[in-house]
């Protein structure tokens, strides 16, 4: 059988856009990376798909900071299964931003998304991040 699927420099499978939203929707955690006094950081969060951003809630702190700056940030969710020597990631980058439309932080809300952050709900803000570029890549099952 020839093998029809893409594959990068390294021989990994290179996912498609489609999958990348299917997998980024059958998630809940994932991390947030963001330079943060000149400094890489990387977060978790619990997020949610609302449509084709990643949405999560955050408290006072450098995720809100980096979306109220409208600055460059990233997300990758992945999977593996170390002892097969297989897994998987997709990565989310763009700008993030503050939602404050009452209409859009309604439907949000809807989701039922809790951060894992102890503040009270009302502390919280909601961060979406408007994707510019969705990839993703897999090692394939070894021989």
């Amino acid at each position: 059988m020839t093998d029809i699927l893409a594959r990068d420099r390294n021989g990994l499978v290179v996912l498609d856009y489609e999958t990348c939203l299917d997998r980024l929707r059958s998630r809940n955690v994932g991390r947030v990376a963001l330079v943060e006094a000149g400094a890489p950081t990387i977060l978790p969060v619990v997020y949610a798909m609302a449509g084709n951003a990643v949405v999560f809630r955050s408290t006072v702190g450098s995720k809100l900071e980096a979306a109220e700056s409208s600055r460059p940030i990233a997300f990758e969710i992945d999977e593996h299964d170390t002892e097969n020597r297989q897994g998987w990631s997709v990565l989310v980058t763009g700008v993030a931003d503050v939602v404050d439309d009452p209409e859009i932080v309604d439907g949000l809300d809807a989701l039922g998304l809790d951060s894992w952050a102890l503040a009270e709900a009302g502390d919280t803000a909601w961060i979406r991040i408007r994707a510019e570029a969705v990839t993703g890549r897999a090692a394939p099952p070894r021989d």
